[in-house]
C-alpha cells in the first residue's frame, strides 16, 4: 500500500463518517469506485505546482498502488478530479445511510432518535445529526414526489 496521500476538502460529518468508517488517512478498498476514479484522474504534479500540506480541514486520502501510474510519480489531482471523488464519496455515504436506515424507518422510533443514533454509530458528532437527517429526508422526498416510494414495496400508480 502507498504512503502517499493527497488532501480533499469534505463537509465535517463526511470527513468523520470516512474516518470512523475507513481510517485516517482514508484508505478506500482495492477494485472499489473511490479508487478507480482516483486512478482516472492522476496524473504527474506540474513542476509549478508544489506539494499539497496537511490542514484541520482537509481530509488525507491515500493514493492506490498502481503499475501503471506508481504513486511515487503519479501523485496529483486538479480541482475538478478531486471534485468526482468528492461526488463518489458523497455517493457512498447516500448509499450507506439509505441502506442502514430506510428499514429503520419503518419500526415505531422517531426519525430523529434513529438518525442521531446511526450518527453515533458511525462517529458522526451530534452537532452533525440534523445535517445528516435533512439529507435522508430530502433523498426520501424526492423520489416519493416522483412516485416511488422506496420505503415500501408498491409504487403509487394513477390513470392521468
Amino acid at each position: 500500500m502507498s504512503e502517499i496521500v493527497f488532501y480533499i476538502k469534505l463537509e465535517p460529518y463526511l470527513k468523520q463518517w470516512l474516518h470512523n468508517s475507513l481510517g485516517n488517512p482514508v484508505v478506500f478498498p482495492p477494485q472499489s469506485n473511490e479508487n478507480a476514479v482516483i486512478r482516472r484522474f492522476l496524473r504527474k504534479r506540474p513542476p509549478e505546482v508544489s506539494p499539497e500540506m496537511a490542514a484541520d480541514d482537509l481530509t488525507a486520502i491515500v493514493i492506490p498502488d498502481s503499475k501503471a501510474k506508481p504513486p511515487q510519480y503519479y501523485n496529483y489531482l486538479g480541482k475538478k478530479a478531486k471534485a468526482a471523488v468528492k461526488e463518489t464519496i458523497e455517493d457512498l455515504f447516500r448509499a450507506n445511510l439509505w441502506n442502514e436506515m430506510s428499514d429503520l424507518t419503518r419500526r415505531n422510533c422517531g426519525l430523529n432518535k434513529t438518525i442521531a443514533a446511526w450518527c453515533e454509530m458511525h462517529g458522526i458528532d451530534d452537532d452533525y445529526s440534523e445535517t445528516v437527517r435533512q439529507k435522508f429526508y430530502r433523498m426520501r422526498t424526492n423520489y416519493s414526489r416522483r412516485g416511488i416510494f422506496l420505503g415500501s414495496l408498491t409504487r403509487k400508480r394513477s390513470d392521468e
